[in-house]
């Protein structure tokens, strides 16, 4: 049981870096004057919803967060992407997916045998 409690506290730490990023755009863009740095907050509204659902249900949080990455890959590498943009594929997606991954060991370790 611990070890899930660690594994999941790990699953966090990418999500908690996506909303530092969005925060540091939020403040940056917003202090140099342009206020649509703000809707940056947009964004980061589901990562903390996903956050707290994680930590409540990591398995649900680990589909979900499976299922924003595919949709997110898709606009970046898919038909919909104009250009192949990896920086931000980099930056958004592939936390989602590590956050997912662990989330879902820890689902697999918490629960009872």
């Amino acid at each position: 049981m611990k070890s899930a409690q660690t594994i999941k506290v790990l699953a966090l730490v990418p999500l908690g870096l996506t909303a530092g990023v969005l925060l540091l755009f939020t403040l940056g863009e917003t202090a140099s004057g342009d206020w649509s740095g703000l809707g940056h907050l947009i964004q980061l509204l589901p990562v903390i919803f996903l956050v707290w659902l994680a930590w409540r249900r990591p398995s649900l949080a680990a589909l979900l967060l499976l299922a924003l990455a595919a949709i997110a890959s898709l606009s970046y590498y898919g038909e919909l992407a104009a250009v192949t943009l990896t920086a931000p594929f980099l930056l958004l997606v592939a936390p989602l997916l590590l956050s997912a991954i662990l989330l879902f060991i820890a689902g697999r370790l918490a629960q009872p045998a």
